[in-house]
């Protein structure tokens, strides 16, 4: 039994683990690209090309794996399977003689094409024999098979656990993509044409959703591309119909806007529109539009943003606009014009919010909002002329006499409609687009 391992260690030189899958099968090799001349080698801070080539191929020279980067040493690994085993195919007398037990042995290049050719590989600083090499194979759970099944693995990629959670991860990613356009589409729609998003029952079993959820469903029936990947076809928690999903779509869509705006605007002076707004919410808030020339020399007006506000003294007014445009990579030195309607805390001439931007910006000069000057003539005429003041106060009347009853509305459009026909009968008006309405 001593005298048998001493044959043994004689015949074998002990090798690092990490080396032995050098020698293992390469029978996967059509599985992988094998024309790739070059494999990324990094370091541990910057990655650099390393040209196969320059491996040494020979056993006896090649660099231990275990002096490669950890995360880099299956690249190597797969490196060097792809170039196969190393196999010189020399003459007989040409292979170095040992001696064993006193009988001068060397190694046989038979050995290539016998049951050994997939694995086993020539060194002149390690020599076999065939009847280590059998012994080296062992039973089929040995050291030996164990790692060549291993070297198998590492060549069929597409077979590994890794390999598909990639897979998963990108259908789940196609998916998304998917979903998301079809999202932002319908949000666009909704945007552009100024409808609500929500209903009032946005359950499974109602029949009016809201027009988001609504309008979504009719577009995947309608377009296979994305029937499968939208509403109750999702998974559960990535359907992404959510009211706080909604907002944040709407809110990139905004920024989107904004953004086309500012490069439309191009860092060149505007003017700034101001004015209150109300909803539903009873939230006391201001409008902020822009005025300018754009890059082909036509007059824009585009709403900025709509903020809500708390005091609306002139000082708050200005801070908040100010730190809006700074958003928006803006300053009060590019106005150039203001447009309020005449409230103090806007066109005040001391402490006004028009007062304020000036001393900004000395060439913002300040007009009175056009929208806002035929109601003040309205009124300073009423003032002045009793009589107008009194048709005034009649058509008021009017309207809301007429308006307080349908019934009296349909007299109206039956007696209106009558008098034109009497009119087109007698040719004192003609017929046209745009006529008698």
């Amino acid at each position: 039994m001593e005298e048998s391992q001493r044959l043994v260690k004689n015949f074998f030189t002990v090798v690092p683990k990490s080396n032995l899958v050098s020698h293992i099968d390469i029978q996967c090799k059509q599985e992988s690209n094998a024309n790739h001349s070059k494999v990324a080698l990094p370091s541990q801070e910057n990655a650099e090309e390393f040209d196969l080539n320059s491996l040494k191929f020979d056993l006896g020279e090649r660099i231990p794996i275990l002096k490669y980067p950890s995360k880099h040493r299956d690249l190597i690994r797969r490196a060097y399977l792809l170039n196969g085993p190393c196999q010189p195919r020399l003459q007989l007398h040409e292979y170095p003689q040992t001696d064993i037990s006193g009988s001068m042995r060397r190694f046989n290049h038979e050995w290539f094409d016998d049951v050994y050719h997939d694995w086993l590989e020539y060194s002149d600083l390690e020599v076999e024999t065939k009847r280590s090499l059998e012994k080296h194979i062992g039973l089929p759970n040995s050291v030996h098979n164990q790692l060549k099944k291993k070297c198998q693995d590492l060549l069929r990629q597409k077979q590994s656990i890794q390999y598909e959670f990639d897979k998963q991860l990108n259908q789940l990613k196609h998916g998304y993509w998917i979903r998301i356009n079809a999202l932002v589409d319908v949000a666009r729609l909704l945007i552009t044409q100024g409808f609500a998003f929500r209903g009032h029952d946005e359950s499974k079993t109602s029949l009016s959703r809201g027009k988001f959820l609504q309008i979504l469903s009719w577009y995947a029936k309608k377009c296979d591309k994305i029937h499968a990947y939208v509403l109750e076809r999702a998974p559960q928690n990535d359907q992404m119909i959510s009211p706080s999903i909604q907002k944040d779509i709407v809110s990139a869509c905004k920024i989107e806007t904004v953004k086309a705006i500012l490069e439309e605007l191009n860092g060149g002076y505007f003017s700034l529109l101001v004015d209150e707004s109300f909803d539903v919410s009873h939230k006391e808030k201001m409008d902020i539009i822009l005025r300018y020339v754009d890059r082909m020399g036509f007059v824009m007006e585009r709403l900025i943003d709509i903020v809500h506000v708390q005091d609306t003294s002139a000082l708050s007014l200005k801070k908040t606009i100010a730190n809006l445009l700074a958003q928006y990579s803006l300053s009060l030195s590019s106005v150039c014009g203001q447009y309020y309607d005449g409230a103090s805390n806007m066109q005040g001439e001391i402490d006004g919010l028009n007062m304020l931007i000036r001393q900004e910006s000395r060439s913002a000069h300040s007009i009175h909002c056009v929208a806002h000057q035929l109601q003040l003539t309205l009124v300073g005429v009423s003032k002045k002329c009793i009589e107008v003041g009194k048709l005034i106060v009649s058509v008021s009347n009017i309207l809301n006499m007429l308006g307080s009853s349908f019934k009296r509305m349909d007299e109206l459009r039956d007696s209106q409609k009558h008098k034109i026909q009497e009119a087109l009968d007698m040719g004192k008006i003609t017929i046209g687009s745009g006529l008698n309405q």
